[in-house]
């Protein structure tokens, strides 16, 4: 008699490592907010933003990676790209000018 496990090991996450992330951004450039602009420093801290959350089912994939503020992700927290933005703009609009964010969410 065989006795199969009802619990499968752990597997390691898909996708890239928050390190390959930053090395990457760091060798483009990308070094600064994706929302409000602000350059990464030890005052202002990098993180991997799930531009469509994976909360809301989007992938832990490099298309679907933005570098973000500690900040900009706390208040995106879950929210689509799209209704966030907006939110940002203050109304209707689905676009926003990301940069010009930087003095409202930075207290600039």
């Amino acid at each position: 008699m065989r006795i199969t496990p009802l619990l499968r090991p752990l597997e390691p996450p898909q996708g890239p490592s928050r390190r390959s992330v930053f090395r990457l951004w760091e060798e483009l450039d990308y070094w600064s907010c994706t929302y409000c602009d602000a350059a990464f420093s030890p005052m202002v801290v990098p993180e991997v933003d799930h531009i469509t959350p994976l909360a809301r089912g989007g992938l832990h994939e490099w298309g679907n990676l933005a570098p973000a503020c500690r900040e900009c992700n706390r208040l995106k927290s879950d929210t689509g790209i799209e209704a966030w933005l907006t939110s940002l703009a203050g109304g209707s609009s689905a676009e926003c000018d990301a940069p010009g964010t930087e003095s409202a969410l930075h207290g600039a």
